[in-house]
Order: C-alpha cells, then sequence, then structure tokens
C-alpha cells in the first residue's frame, strides 16, 4: 500500500472492506416484523499492510451516525474498531449479532480492512484482512459466505476495500470463477472493481490525525441528513439500492463501484421522514458539473455547489497517468471569494481549468474540500473523461457465453477501448433488434483492467423491465469520437432458463438442477471478434490500450 500526500490533505490506498448498511426491506410495504441489525467492523493496525488510523475508526462512526438515523430504527448497531483478529473470533462476531434474526429481518454486515487480491488468480482467492495491529488473519471470500449463509434473512454487504469486487465477481480482466455474495438474500455494494484499489484521505500529525475513507464519507452523504439525504433523487423519503449506487457513481470518483444486483430499485437500504425540517450539517451540498466526459483541448470545466454556511473553499484536481491516480502531484486551488479566503452561503458557479494539452487525454479527479477547525474535509468529486481530439477509437467486446437471469445471475461484458471515450452499450436479440440498452454514452473510467476497458453487466432484463425470453443475444458497444462512430460486436450468448425436467436452451441439452446451477461456468470470457466501423467501413482491430498522456 502506498501512500500520497498533497500539501493539505494526504490520500492513501486503503484495502478496505465495507459490509455497509442496507438493513432495510425490500419493498416500501416492509412487514412492521422486520428487525434491522448491523454488525460494523474496522481495522487500522495491521502486521503485513500499512496503518490506516484513523480512517477505519471514522468510517465505523460515520455509518452508525447514519444508521441510527433512520426512520425505522434498528434493534442493534455493535461496532468492533481493530477487535476482530481471527476467522473465529469474526464468526463469532456474526453469530452473536445476527443468528437471531428470523427469514424477514434484514443484517447489515459493514467491514473496514485492508483488501487482498491478486489479478490473475482464483477471485475465490479474494480476501479482507482481520487485524487488531498484534494479530493477523485472511477472511477469504469463501470463508465470508460460508459464515453469513449460516444467517437468516437478507444480508447487506458493503465492501470498501481495494479489489474488494473480486468477491463479488465483478471489474475483473478476466471474468471470475465464482461470484460469491449472490442470490436472492444477498445485497452487496463494493467501492472497487476487482482490479483496483480504494482510496481514504488523513491529514495532520499521527495523534491528532484526522481522515476517513472517500467512499464512507460518500455513502453517508447520499444518505444521512447530513448530507440532506443527497442519493434520494426523487425525494420520496427511501433510499434503494440502486440510488445509492447512481449516487456513489457520480461522486465517488477515485474508484469504479460495483453493486449486486444491477438496478435493484425495489431494495429499500434506508428511509427518513421526507417532511421534517433536517441540519445539514455538510458545508457544500447539491454539486452538479455541466459535463464530464470532454475532448482533448477542451480545458475548461463548469460546475455549480451550494454552501451551506461561510467555510474556506479550495478544489483539487488529480491526474491519472500511469496506471494511478497521482495524489502526491495534485493541483490545489483556493476559492478565496471573500478577502479572509472564505466563500459564503449560497448558490455558486465556477469554472477551472485543467492543465492539459492540445492533444492530450486521459483522466482527471475534481474535489471540492473545505477547511474546518484546521482540518480538511471532503465534499465531493467527479471523474472527468477527457477523450482524443482525433484519431479512431479500437473497440473490442468479451462477455459470458451464458447466464441463468431467473437465478440472480448477470451476464458480465467487458468493453475494450484503446482511449478514454463515451460509450453506448446495447443488447441485440437474434434479429439484430434492440432489447435492452445498458449505457448511452457514458465515459469510461480508468478500472485497471488490462487490456484498458470499461465492465456492464445485464440482469436480463428488457428496456421495459419485462424479463427477455430465452434465446441467443450479442452485445453491441458504439463509441463516437469527432462524429466519427465505432462498433464493436460480440459473439453470441444464450440467456438460459434451469429447467429440471427438460433441457435449457443454448446449453446442448443439457440438464440444469437449480441446486447446482452455480456450480456451472457461466461467467466464462469467450474471445470474441470485434467489428469496428469508421465512416461505414469495416475492418479488424487490435487491442493495445493507450495510457494517459501528461497533462
Amino acid at each position: 500500500m502506498r501512500k500520497g500526500w498533497t500539501a493539505r490533505l494526504a490520500a492513501v490506498w486503503l484495502c478496505l472492506l465495507l459490509l455497509c448498511p442496507s438493513a432495510l426491506g425490500e419493498s416500501a410495504e416492509q412487514p412492521e416484523e422486520v428487525k434491522l441489525r448491523a454488525l460494523l467492523i474496522g481495522c487500522d493496525h495491521f502486521i503485513t499492510q500499512t496503518d490506516t488510523w484513523p480512517a477505519a475508526d471514522s468510517n465505523l462512526r460515520l455509518l452508525s451516525d447514519t444508521l441510527v438515523s433512520d426512520s425505522r430504527h434498528y434493534a442493534l448497531i455493535r461496532s468492533y474498531s481493530s477487535a476482530i483478529a481471527s476467522v473465529d473470533a469474526f464468526e463469532e462476531a456474526v453469530v452473536g449479532a445476527f443468528s437471531s434474526g428470523g427469514d424477514q429481518d434484514i443484517s447489515l454486515l459493514y467491514i473496514s480492512t485492508h483488501g487482498v487480491f491478486e489479478e490473475g488468480v482464483s477471485n475465490a482467492e479474494a480476501g479482507l484482512l482481520l487485524s487488531d495491529g498484534e494479530t493477523e488473519a485472511l477472511l477469504t471470500a469463501p470463508d465470508l459466505q460460508r459464515i453469513l449463509d449460516r444467517i437468516p434473512g437478507k444480508k447487506v454487504v458493503i465492501l470498501d476495500a481495494c479489489n474488494s469486487g473480486a468477491i463479488i465477481g465483478k471489474g475483473l480482466s478476466g471474468g471470475a470463477d465464482r461470484c460469491f455474495l449472490t442470490g436472492p438474500d444477498y445485497k452487496v455494494l463494493c467501492s472497487a472493481g476487482g482490479s483496483e484499489a480504494s482510496w481514504y484521505f488523513q491529514s495532520g500529525p499521527e495523534a491528532a490525525a484526522a481522515g476517513a475513507s472517500y467512499f464512507a464519507t460518500v455513502l453517508a452523504y447520499g444518505l444521512g441528513a447530513q448530507g440532506d439525504h443527497a442519493a434520494d433523487r426523487n425525494d420520496d423519503g427511501v433510499i434503494t439500492l440502486m440510488e445509492v449506487y447512481a449516487f456513489l457513481c457520480d461522486n465517488y470518483a477515485a474508484s469504479t463501484p460495483q453493486v449486486y444486483p444491477q438496478e435493484d430499485g425495489a431494495f429499500l437500504l434506508y428511509t427518513y421522514d421526507p417532511s421534517r425540517p433536517v441540519r445539514i450539517q455538510k458545508a457544500v451540498t447539491d454539486i452538479a458539473f455541466e459535463d464530464t466526459l470532454l475532448t482533448a483541448g477542451q480545458s475548461e470545466v463548469t460546475f455549480s455547489f451550494t454552501v451551506q454556511r461561510q467555510v474556506e473553499l479550495y478544489y483539487q484536481i488529480i491526474y491519472h497517468q500511469d496506471g494511478a491516480w497521482q495524489f502526491a502531484h495534485a493541483q490545489q486551488y483556493l476559492d478565496g471569494e471573500q478577502t479572509d479566503g472564505t466563500v459564503l452561503p449560497g448558490r455558486k458557479m465556477r469554472t477551472l481549468s485543467l492543465n492539459t494539452g492540445r492533444d492530450a487525454y486521459g483522466y482527471a479527479i475534481v474535489q471540492l474540500i473545505t477547511l474546518e477547525g484546521g482540518q480538511p474535509v471532503f465534499q465531493g468529486a467527479r471523474l472527468l473523461c477527457v477523450q482524443p481530439a482525433l484519431g479512431q477509437v479500437k473497440l473490442r467486446v468479451l462477455c459470458g457465453v451464458s447466464f441463468v437471469p431467473s437465478l440472480g445471475q448477470e451476464l458480465p461484458i467487458l468493453a475494450q477501448h484503446d482511449v478514454p471515450c463515451g460509450l453506448t452499450v446495447n443488447i441485440l436479440n437474434e434479429e439484430g433488434r434492440l432489447v435492452r440498452r445498458l449505457a448511452y454514452e457514458a465515459p469510461s473510467r480508468p478500472q485497471q483492467l488490462s487490456p484498458a476497458a470499461s465492465s456492464f453487466y445485464w440482469n436480463g432484463l428488457m428496456n421495459d423491465g419485462q424479463p427477455a425470453p430465452v434465446g441467443a443475444y450479442r452485445v453491441q458497444v458504439r463509441a463516437r469520437l469527432q462524429g466519427e462512430t465505432f462498433i464493436a460486436e460480440s459473439e453470441p450468448f444464450y440467456l438460459v432458463e434451469a429447467q429440471i425436467n427438460g433441457p435449457a436452451a443454448g446449453n446442448g441439452g443439457k440438464l440444469f438442477n437449480p441446486a447446482e446451477i452455480s456450480a456451472i461456468p457461466v461467467l466464462y470470457f469467450g474471445e470474441h471478434t470485434p467489428i469496428i466501423s469508421r465512416g461505414g467501413a469495416l475492418s479488424g482491430s487490435g487491442n493495445q490500450a493507450s495510457p494517459m498522456e501528461e497533462p
């Protein structure tokens, strides 16, 4: 783990895993007997990895304070800070907190620690470090699955750790051997894909250090009153898994959050009374950028936000170079609206200039940070995707060969692209008709995949929300660059249905036993031939990724 310091803010890789707060029911009509319980575990002191103090401890307080304000009231919120250092102790804590629950209850498990995973090995070896600074143990993905499977009811898990997406088989260059924590009893959020680092900020001398993970901070802002429940897009008093995932994707820029299941708009993660006045603790709210998909030579970025109280505010720009975020070389700008360096309350609009040349392209983060009580406080961020002004986009599509959505499986899709770009991802049926659009000109993100790629997942639903019929489909990916369109399509894949007394479509007549379906390797990435379209002509393409040029 590496630490990068800025002038007043330190950001470090945090391979931590947050098994997050989502102790909520499946629909707005939850029965009253549903009980919510939460177990929060944080590790800051390690033997084999860098200490993260006080990030994990701060994360526990952030999540605890957020859960306390849920209007459905948790029956139990139990926290362990640097006190769980073995798999047995972890299992004992889980059983002690959750085993008394019923089939209708919801158990929230939050772990903040270092994540452990290495690309090229089975994702079954992905795990989390449990440590108190004197004893250390690895909680593997199979261990986590085994322990949580014993708990009745729904399990909500948030992983805020380096490579945390590997546990649910997401954000991996070569696909997953197995996806853990999936099925109808699990709801999962991850702070990073399987190939990515996760980050936290830290400041001040060690004895008085302050800090937390970016992911936990954004999550708390999105759910809780301190951020005016910003993840609630329709202001109806309930925040669903899908809403908080969308909020994280927009506001948490340093890594790519992952979720299971995709597009779950029914499962409630948090509830509150929208008619009740709240005291907004966050100094800066309602951050909005005019555009996050830019073109080389387009050096200015304009954004707006609301200042809740007079505060000192500055902006930090971090560039992605040589495969990593360059926090140690971040550029900082004090707003200085007033002569004393503060900004007055009200709606503001600002324009920053990126340090880019006419031909430079890549990724950058813009962070908004306030100084309060002498400490930097992270307010929010946006990821900027700067695509080339000229040239081609070399596209290639890899996807699973088959999947069974009725059993909770999702189709993994990798859209490989050699430069940053906006991507449109379509699912086509055998006749070539569009059945589902997964993304429209979505800015790519630096997911640390090799070759460079963006990951997507299809849950088997069509655009109208209905399940797609059994059959063969293709994935089509489009990118546009200065008016030219580039297209790649996958080979056919198969949406199949588990059957006990008959063959499943697309599986050569093999009988599926639903009890054994999770062992069938449907998440295999095949080698698919791309089709590249530029100005109407078709040609082959390579897969070499282009690194970000020096801004």
